[in-house]
């Protein structure tokens, strides 16, 4: 072998040599910080195969975890659930405090009628249905009680039931509910007390059937009650 041949081996050698420790190096860096993987982990960041990245804000249920600690997701969903739009002709009651009740009823279904201190909506269709708002004042034996001999006025002494977390559906306002029933009329009673007054609100209705008490309902959640906003001048 000549002298060429033999130098031309070993600059090709030397080149290799150089490919290969420059390879390496690279390799070292690219792979510098990278902490090893368990057995069936992919290049995503960890997760095994065929499984997702747990949304950390995503309960196991399905629940969102702004639901509450009860992750009741139904229950807050029905309390953002909107008002209905109001339906029928509009009548402003004005009450003790300066205060505006606001009620809307249909004129094809509610005959209106007044005087200064009871407003009554009479059901035209078939049957004896009603709403009835008045005034009445607050005795010293309390809204429970007051509610209950009010109700007893309508039904002839009728035994009432009663309870703080029932009311009427989707009616806007708080108080004490009452509800008792004579000769096939369903009634129910809410007293609803004005805010630094002796005075309170009572919604009375009465149906003898489902399509009366949907009617009679669907006014009661039109409802509002509006404080007039005094401004500085």
């Amino acid at each position: 072998m000549s002298n060429i041949t033999k130098n031309l081996l070993l600059a090709l050698s030397l080149v290799c040599a150089i490919a290969l420790i420059v390879f390496c190096i690279q390799l070292i860096v690219i792979n510098r910080g990278v902490e090893p993987r368990e057995p069936g982990a992919t290049m995503s960041g960890g997760a095994k195969q065929g499984d997702e990245e747990p949304d950390p804000d995503v309960k196991p249920d399905g629940g969102d975890s702004a639901d509450g600690e009860n992750g009741d997701g139904e229950n807050s969903q029905m309390q953002n659930t909107p008002r209905p739009q109001p339906q029928g002709e509009r009548n402003e009651l004005t009450i003790p405090g300066a205060q505006t009740l606001i009620v809307y009823a249909r004129e094809e279904l509610f005959e209106y009628s007044r005087n200064d201190f009871d407003w009554r909506f009479e059901y035209t269709r078939e049957g004896d249905a009603a709403l009835e708002i008045r005034i009445i004042a607050v005795t010293l034996q309390g809204i429970a009680s007051d509610a209950e001999i009010f109700l007893a006025n309508y039904t002839e002494g009728a035994t009432p039931e009663h309870g703080n977390e029932i009311t009427f559906e989707g009616f806007p306002l708080e108080g004490y509910f009452v509800t008792a029933q004579r000769g096939g009329v369903t009634y129910e009673a809410l007293v609803h007390p004005l805010t630094d007054s002796e005075f309170a609100l009572v919604f009375v209705i009465n149906y003898q059937n489902e399509q009366q008490k949907e009617a009679l309902y669907e006014v009661l959640s039109y409802i509002d009650l509006v404080t007039p906003q005094f401004t500085a001048d």
